[in-house]
């Protein structure tokens, strides 16, 4: 069954001198059935990182549809967009987006204050997503004292704990060393065995080999896609940085 359905979405960008216009995307199409783990890849300025903010509902489409579990992100109205938001989706950003006056604990916890979650229902939460994340000993610690691993994996526990519909992720890895963005990708891959359904915007053909599915995307539109099937992780990382190189030639789908 289908969570997310993203029906012909056109961004139309228009500049305030001279009325020129810029289309950022134009007429993806595609769907994410519930529990499934997708990918999305493309080169630079390709509309990948729009996608995502349209999805998220932080950006608005000029066109299309985006519906998420049955609703239209058009018929909510602008003042509900934020509780929507904290009830359905879960945000992991490159740059962590971590809050410097506020410990450990109180940065995984701000959604849950933000919708007004009683103290004891926190800390319930609270203790088996940070056992599971290796967060419990930093708990009282502040961002500037954790290395860049733990701040996020302190993002992932805030995005998870409000047990969120989708999980969004923009370059997760991108900020973090070799071993730290390692050790982030398995515990993607554990949340997503857990029935966590996830979409990941990454340059990384390592990131993205963890997916059960990739969408390439070129020049704001939806160029091709793989799907992993029975493929080992090596394999289907081979077959990444294949479609990225007929990608950057401009070649026709190798699906």
């Amino acid at each position: 069954m289908e969570l997310l359905q993203v029906q012909n979405i056109k961004k139309v960008y228009t500049a305030r001198l001279g009325g020129k216009q810029f289309t950022a995307l134009n007429s993806v199409s595609f769907q994410v059935a519930r529990g499934e783990y997708v990918a999305i890849m493309g080169p630079s300025g390709s509309g990948k990182t729009t996608l995502l903010n349209i999805i998220a509902s932080l950006d608005k489409h000029t066109a299309g549809e985006v519906i998420l579990e049955g609703r239209s992100l058009k018929t909510i109205k602008d003042r509900e967009l934020s509780a929507f938001r904290r009830e359905n989706l879960g945000f992991v950003f490159q740059d962590f987006n971590l809050l410097d006056t506020f410990s450990i604990r109180d940065n995984i916890l701000l959604p849950l204050v933000l919708s007004n979650t009683k103290v004891p229902e926190m800390e319930e939460r609270l203790k088996p997503v940070a056992e599971s994340l290796g967060l419990t000993a930093l708990l009282d610690k502040f961002p500037y004292e954790v290395s860049g691993g733990e701040k996020q994996r302190t993002a992932v526990a805030r995005a998870i704990i409000t047990r969120p519909k989708l999980i969004l992720a923009d370059e997760p890895t991108g900020m973090l060393d070799s071993k730290a963005a390692a050790n982030l990708l398995r515990i993607f891959a554990e949340i997503h065995l857990g029935g966590q359904t996830l979409l990941l915007v990454t340059h990384s053909s390592m990131a993205a080999s963890h997916a059960s599915r990739v969408l390439f995307i070129k020049d704001g539109e939806l160029f091709s896609q793989l799907y992993r099937g029975a493929d080992t992780q090596k394999q289907f990382f081979d077959r990444i940085v294949s479609n990225l190189s007929v990608l950057s030639n401009g070649g026709v789908d190798i699906g």
